[in-house]
C-alpha cells in the first residue's frame, strides 16, 4: 500500500510516517509460522477465543486456502460476526481506517468494543498472555484493561524469560502477584503445539478407554500419534466435509468412529493372513486425510448428521476430483465414510465420477481417464461387523 494513497483514509490522529512504517514492516507479506497455523487451527476446533494485539494478519493467512478464519477489526465486525472469530483489538494491517496506533486512540476507541463483545467470554475463561514476554508500551493500555476482567486466579503468562527476567519485566507491574506456577517458561511455538497435542489426545485417550485391551486401537493410536499437533488437526478438519469454524472436530463422535474403523480394517488384513502382518505397521497416515491400510490408500470423510444421499455423494465426488488433481488419473477410489445417519440410501458405489477439469485441453482429455469409480466403505458397517 502506498503512502500516498493510504494518507487519504488515515484514522484521525494517524500520520503517513506511521502508515509507511507499518508497511515496512511486511504485515501484509510476512510468512506465517506454525505458531500462526496453529492459532488458527485451535480457534477452527473452538479449543480457544483469540485476541490479538498485533496489526498483521499471520493468522488469517496461515489455513486460508483449507479454511478461512474470519476476524473482527472494529465493533461493527464484531457484532456482524457469529460463531468463532480472531478479535483484533488494535485493528489490522488489511483496513487501515481500523488501526489503533496513537495513545489517544488507543485510550479512547478500542477498549469499549472489546468489552462489550467479549466481556462475559473473559468473566468466565482463563487468559493466557501468549508471545507477549516484553510489553510493549502501545499494548499495556489493553492487557490491564483485559486483565482487570478476568480473576486473576485464571491469568497465566508464557514467555521463555519470564522466570528469570521477572524482577526486571513489565508483567511484574501488571500482574505483581501473579504466582511463579503461573508464570510459563516457554516459547509461543511450543506452548501452543503442546496446548494443540493436548487437545487432539482427547479423541486418542477416549478411543484408548472404548477398548484398552484392543491390538486394533492400539495399532491406529500408535499410527496416528506419528502425526505432529498441527498435522493431526489439519487431518480431521480436511476429513470433515464443510466443517464449521467453532466446531470441534476432534469432540466429534464420528472422529472416533473413523480411527476405530481404520484399526478394525487393519486387524481384518492380518486375519486374512498377511504374512508379518501386524495392525500398527499396516496403517499410515498420509497429508490430506487420507491413510494406507496395507498399501490400499482410502481417502477419508466425516460428514455431519443428517446429510441426504445427495450430499454424500456431492462430497465423495469432490473428493474423488481433488485426488485426480492431486495425484492424477485413477480408475478407482477408495472413500471411508464416517456418517452415523442418512438420510436416504446411503450408495456403496459411484461407477462414473467425472474428473474433467473444464479447462482442461483436449489433447489430454484423450490421453487420460475422464472417469473414475468411487467406492464407499461406512465406518458403521466396519464397527458393526467386528
Amino acid at each position: 500500500m502506498a503512502v500516498a494513497d493510504a494518507a487519504a483514509r488515515l484514522p484521525e490522529g494517524l500520520s503517513a510516517v506511521q502508515v509507511a512504517a507499518l508497511d515496512l514492516a511486511e504485515f501484509h507479506s510476512a510468512p506465517p509460522q506454525l505458531e500462526h497455523r496453529l492459532l488458527s487451527l485451535l480457534i477452527a476446533e473452538g479449543a480457544l477465543t483469540l485476541l490479538l494485539t498485533n496489526w498483521d494478519n499471520c493468522v488469517e493467512r496461515s489455513r486460508q486456502d483449507a479454511e478461512p478464519i474470519p476476524a473482527a477489526r472494529d465493533d461493527r465486525e464484531a457484532e456482524d460476526l457469529r460463531g468463532a472469530f480472531i478479535l483484533k483489538i488494535h485493528g489490522c494491517c488489511t483496513r487501515p481506517p481500523t488501526l489503533l496506533v496513537t495513545s489517544d486512540q488507543l485510550g479512547e476507541l478500542a477498549g469499549q468494543w472489546t468489552k462489550v463483545a467479549f466481556q462475559a467470554r473473559l468473566a468466565e475463561s482463563t487468559m493466557i498472555f501468549v508471545g507477549i514476554g516484553d510489553v510493549a508500551h502501545y499494548a499495556r493500555t489493553r492487557i490491564n484493561e483485559l486483565a482487570a476482567l478476568v480473576d486473576h486466579a485464571r491469568i497465566r503468562v508464557v514467555s521463555p524469560s519470564i522466570h528469570d527476567n521477572w524482577d526486571q519485566s513489565a508483567w511484574r507491574e501488571i500482574l505483581p502477584t501473579l504466582p511463579v506456577e503461573r508464570r510459563i517458561k516457554a516459547t509461543a511455538r511450543d506452548f501452543l503445539d503442546q496446548l494443540a497435542r493436548e487437545w487432539v489426545m482427547q479423541l486418542v485417550d477416549c478411543l484408548r478407554a472404548s477398548d484398552p485391551d484392543s491390538a486394533a486401537v492400539t495399532g491406529v493410536t500408535t499410527a496416528f500419534g506419528a502425526f505432529s499437533a498441527s498435522e493431526a488437526l489439519e487431518w480431521l478438519r480436511r476429513a470433515s466435509v464443510e466443517p464449521v469454524v467453532g466446531t470441534s472436530v476432534v469432540r466429534d463422535s464420528a472422529a472416533e468412529s473413523l480411527l476405530e474403523a481404520i484399526g478394525l480394517l487393519a486387524r481384518e488384513h492380518v486375519t486374512d493372513g498377511a504374512e508379518g502382518a501386524d495392525e500398527q505397521a499396516s496403517i499410515r497416515f498420509l497429508r490430506r486425510s487420507a491413510v494406507l491400510i496395507y498399501e490400499k490408500r482410502f481417502e477419508a470423510m466425516i460428514c455431519r448428521p443428517r446429510r441426504t444421499t445427495t450430499d454424500l455423494e456431492l462430497a465423495a465426488s469432490e473428493r474423488a476430483q481433488d485426488y485426480v488433481a492431486l495425484k492424477g488419473a485413477r480408475t478407482t477410489i477408495e472413500i471411508l465414510v464416517a456418517a452415523s445417519s442418512v438420510r436416504g440410501p446411503r450408495p456403496t458405489c459411484l461407477p462414473a465420477v467425472s474428473v474433467v477439469d473444464p479447462e482442461t485441453p483436449v489433447d489430454d482429455l484423450l490421453a487420460h481417464s475422464e472417469q473414475v469409480r468411487v467406492n464407499l466403505t461406512y465406518t458403521d458397517d466396519v464397527l458393526a461387523a467386528a
